[in-house]
């Protein structure tokens, strides 16, 4: 039998620490800026109190996580920022990208989100706002949700392996209280629902009063990674106003899937 060196010990032991500070990161960048309490974080990730204090403590110290002195809530730090202004875009075309956003934004006067998967949630990479005077914001840009609490999430997890959706809704169960009103039962519906129309529609499913019509961006050889939703208060988006958004919806993906081929790429 094999036995491990001391420097292969280290060096396991280093990368299930990366490991974990990458999770607890995750974790609270879902939370946004209302912080998270470390209580709630041991929940979410299994790690003792002890374990994520120590991993939170040099996350603190590197700038990357932020501890308020009101309610000890942890938050994303200053660190981040500085690093991800030298990032690269995982859009690589995301000026044209936004474009179309914007465009169909104005042609539709309602909100506009342009989502882009990440891990087990989706992310807002850029919301476009219509000319109608009242608003549907339900996310705010750099936000992430769960992918099945938000209706361009459903698209995307539609087009997924079943038995993979599946396994990411049944990961995300525990969060949708906190993002949306609809239960994991709710979710599998509206995904097979996706599955057959090939777009998603989310009445009062995010959030009491509003509307959503959603759809995935194609993808030419990978799955799919991107998805656009129109939302708006309801009565905005009542039945007979949903094929002509789908309509739009179709247009403007089919315009990304152009513009960025396989560029994008979900993590």
């Amino acid at each position: 039998m094999k036995h491990e060196t001391d420097h292969e010990a280290e060096s396991s032991t280093g990368a299930q620490t990366v490991d974990r500070a990458c999770e607890l990161l995750r974790e609270i960048a879902r939370t946004g800026a209302a912080g998270v309490r470390i209580l709630d974080l041991c929940h979410a990730t299994s790690l003792s109190r002890p374990t994520a204090h120590r991993i939170l403590r040099s996350l603190q110290l590197a700038g990357l996580v932020r501890q308020s002195p009101e309610n000890r809530r942890y938050a994303l730090g200053s660190g981040l920022f500085e690093l991800g202004m030298a990032a690269p875009n995982p859009i690589a075309q995301f000026p044209q990208v936004r474009s179309v956003a914007e465009e169909l934004a104005a042609s539709t006067e309602d909100t506009v989100y342009l989502m882009l998967r990440s891990y087990d949630d989706v992310l807002c990479a850029w919301r476009a706002q219509g000319a109608y005077p009242i608003k549907a914001n339900v996310v705010a840009l750099g936000d992430r949700r769960p992918m099945g609490a938000s209706v361009a999430g459903l698209c995307l997890l539609a087009s997924l392996p079943e038995a993979e959706s599946d396994a990411l809704i049944a990961a995300n169960g525990p969060y949708l209280p906190a993002f949306c009103r609809m239960t994991p039962a709710d979710v599998t519906r509206h995904v097979n629902d996706a599955r057959d129309k090939g777009y998603s529609v989310g009445v009062n499913a995010v959030m009491e009063g509003v509307t959503a019509v959603g759809m995935a961006v194609p993808a030419s050889y990978q799955r799919p990674c991107m998805a656009l939703s129109v939302s708006a208060i309801s009565s905005r988006i009542p039945p007979e106003r949903i094929p002509a958004l789908v309509e739009q919806l179709k247009r403007s993906a089919a315009r990304i899937a152009a513009i960025t081929g396989s560029d994008a790429a979900a993590r």
